[in-house]
C-alpha cells in the first residue's frame, strides 16, 4: 500500500470579493505524477502557494507526511518548488546560483557543483555556466529554473507550469526528465494547462475551474468515464458562420476553437450515420476528424457544464 505524502482538506481562499478556492480536498501517495490542472485564474497557483505557505488559506487543513510523521509543512530539503514566475537570482553566475541554492537546501557543494554540470550538459547549456540568467532567452531560463528545484533530489517536486516558454521539442524533453525523476524516487505535483503533454505522464489529475473541483481521481477511470462519446471536429477552409452551429441540437457540447475548428461532442445514443448527415447540410468548406474524448475535450465539456 502507497503512503499518503499529503494530505490537503477542505481548503478555501478569497482574494476580496474573488473566491479563488471553494472547498478543495485531495490526496497525493508516494510516488504519484499528480496533475493539477485548468485554465488561467483557476486556482492553481494559489493552491501550490498554501501549500508552501508563501501565502496563508482562510480555512482548511494540509498534511505532510514525507518522512513517517505529519507536518504542517515538509522540510526545505524535501521539497523542490519551480514556481510559474522567475525565481532565480539574474545578476548572478548561473553555477554558481544553482550551487548555492541546492546548498541552502542541504546538498554537498562539491555534489552540487558536479549534478549541476551534469545536468546543464543534459539541457545543452554547459558552456554558459558561468553566465549570468538575464541573458539567457526564457526557455532556458525555464530549464535553468528546473534544474534548480530538482538538483537536491527532494522527496517532492512541485513544479508549476514546467513547460513555460518551451519550444515542443523541449517540452517533449521535460516529459521525459520528469519521468526520470520521478522513477527516481521523487513524488511530483505538476500544476499546468496543457493537457496533451500532462495526459502523457500523469497518472492521477485534479481538474480544477474558477476555484471549485471539476474532477479528482485516475487518468484511467475518467478516459473510461468518457470513453462512449465521440468527439466530431470540423475543421473550416472557408469561414466559419458560427449561426450555422446553433440549431444542431444533437450535439451535447459544441465548442469553437480559433474561429476555425469545431469541435461537437455526442453521447452513446447519438445516430453518427444521421449526425454526418446533418453535418452535410452545414454551410461552409470543411474536413470532418471522429475521436474520442482527450483529456482537453473532456476538460471543455465539464467546464461548460460545471
Amino acid at each position: 500500500m502507497q503512503n499518503t505524502v499529503l494530505r490537503v482538506k477542505s481548503l478555501s481562499k478569497s482574494f476580496s470579493s474573488v473566491k479563488a478556492l471553494n472547498n478543495i480536498s485531495f490526496s497525493i501517495n508516494q510516488g504519484d505524477i499528480f496533475a493539477f490542472l485548468g485554465p488561467n485564474g483557476a486556482g492553481k497557483t494559489t493552491t501550490l502557494r498554501i501549500l508552501l505557505d508563501i501565502i496563508k488559506a482562510d480555512d482548511g487543513q494540509i498534511e505532510w507526511n514525507l518522512d513517517g510523521n505529519t507536518h504542517r509543512l515538509p522540510k526545505a530539503n524535501q521539497i523542490g518548488y519551480l514556481p510559474e514566475e522567475r525565481g532565480l537570482y539574474l545578476d548572478i553566475p548561473i553555477l554558481k546560483s544553482l550551487v548555492y541554492l541546492a546548498s541552502i537546501r542541504g546538498m554537498d557543494k562539491t555534489e552540487a557543483k558536479k549534478s549541476a554540470l551534469e545536468w546543464l550538459e543534459r539541457l545543452g547549456l554547459a558552456d554558459r555556466a558561468k553566465e549570468k540568467l538575464q541573458v539567457l532567452s526564457k526557455g532556458n531560463q525555464q530549464k535553468i529554473q528546473f534544474i534548480a528545484s530538482i538538483l537536491h533530489k527532494p522527496a517532492f517536486a512541485i513544479l508549476d507550469e514546467p513547460f513555460s516558454g518551451l519550444d515542443p521539442l523541449n517540452q517533449e524533453l521535460f516529459i521525459e526528465f520528469i519521468r526520470e525523476i520521478n522513477n527516481q524516487g521523487t513524488t511530483i505535483l505538476l500544476s499546468a494547462h496543457q493537457m496533451q503533454l500532462v495526459e502523457k505522464i500523469a497518472n492521477k489529475i485534479f481538474l480544477i475551474n474558477k476555484g471549485e473541483e471539476l474532477y479528482n481521481g485516475s487518468l484511467s477511470e475518467i478516459y473510461k468515464t468518457f470513453e462512449n462519446k465521440k468527439i466530431i471536429e470540423l475543421h473550416y477552409k472557408s469561414a466559419l458562420n458560427e449561426d450555422s452551429l446553433k440549431n444542431f441540437k444533437e450535439a451535447e457540447n459544441i465548442d469553437v476553437i480559433e474561429n476555425s475548428i469545431v469541435k461537437l461532442t455526442f453521447g452513446q445514443n447519438s445516430d453518427l450515420k444521421t449526425v454526418l448527415s446533418n453535418l452535410a447540410q452545414l454551410e461552409g468548406d470543411f474536413d470532418i476528424n471522429i475521436h474520442k474524448p482527450d483529456l482537453h475535450d473532456i476538460f471543455l465539456y465539464l467546464v461548460k457544464n460545471h
